[in-house]
């Protein structure tokens, strides 16, 4: 079956979301670069992303949810982490947190990155999923893909990828990713959001992030 290229509508969100619950792993648009998603609580699937991106399976993925408490299921929200949720979500923040016990890390060793989107398509489908484990739709090593039609020419095996909105937000630029799981916050990417807009003094620079 050839991978389709959804509207982003209800009937699109709608037709994504039962590829999800298949065992597809889709394109959709998010308010920071287009993405690649699977069910969060399915590995297989999970799996299937790292290889259609041609990356090691070693390298975590983001678990993407629709609200703080669905982020509760898969991550231990310490009063930082739930602040920081509270002033920059829905948004381009990804939080590296330990993880629950027993629940999906998505490649983290006892940590997962969590975040909510602002952006309207991904919030819909995060609606009727649940909770995703994403990364940028791209091959591993080259630029994020710029939409739909450019992840399906790319990315050989998708289930099928949800289109933008015409003049939607969001742009090539990643989400910042700050890690919380150590006892100093560490600030593994400054992207969306630098170091002084978070405002935590405490922040020391990473050496890069391995969650693209």
């Amino acid at each position: 079956m050839s991978a389709m290229l959804w509207a982003p509508d209800p009937s699109g969100v709608a037709a994504a979301a039962r590829a999800l619950a298949s065992g597809g792993v889709i394109g959709f648009p998010t308010d920071t670069v287009y993405g690649l998603a699977a069910a969060a609580g399915d590995p297989a699937a999970v799996a299937a992303v790292s290889r259609i991106k041609g990356r090691p399976g070693s390298q975590p993925l983001i678990l993407m949810a629709r609200s703080i408490d669905q982020v509760a299921d898969y991550a231990i929200l310490e009063p930082l982490a739930v602040e920081l949720a509270q002033r920059f979500w829905p948004g381009a923040l990804t939080l590296i947190l330990r993880s629950v016990p027993g629940a999906p890390t998505l490649g983290g060793e006892g940590t997962v990155g969590v975040r909510v989107p602002a952006h309207q398509v991904a919030l819909a489908l995060l609606a009727l999923s649940g909770p995703l484990a994403t990364t940028s739709a791209n091959r591993h090593g080259r630029p994020p893909a710029a939409g739909a039609v450019s992840a399906l020419a790319e990315l050989a095996g998708l289930a099928g990828a949800l289109a933008d909105h015409p003049g939607a937000g969001g742009g090539p630029q990643p989400s910042s990713i700050l890690d919380l799981s150590q006892e100093v916050p560490v600030l593994l990417r400054a992207g969306r959001l630098s170091a002084r807009e978070l405002g935590i003094p405490l922040i020391r620079d990473g050496s890069g992030s391995r969650r693209d």
